[in-house]
């Protein structure tokens, strides 16, 4: 679904667990709402390019199933991995 309206914000991650349980880990850049009202985290992803290749924001793999942590919720391997970003 389309993105609507984008606002920037600092101090997000996207936390999941890989097949073998590994953290992943991305930055939020900023929230985008969506046209069905739905606000997602958008993250600086490697190969989020465009046309042009101009790095774009882009929401978070389909395939990880994750949630939106503020960093102070993070655990110390989360912020380990974040900080390999």
């Amino acid at each position: 679904m389309k993105i609507q309206n984008v606002s920037a914000c600092s101090g997000w991650y996207f936390c999941g667990k890989g097949a073998r349980g590994e953290d992943i880990v991305f930055k939020v850049a900023a929230w985008g709402l969506r046209e069905s009202g739905e606000v997602v985290g958008l993250i600086a992803a490697m190969n989020a390019v465009t046309g042009n290749n101009v790095p774009r924001l882009a929401e978070p793999p389909a395939g990880i199933k994750g949630t939106y942590l503020p960093e102070e919720k993070l655990t110390h391997g989360q912020k380990v991995k974040a900080a390999l970003r």
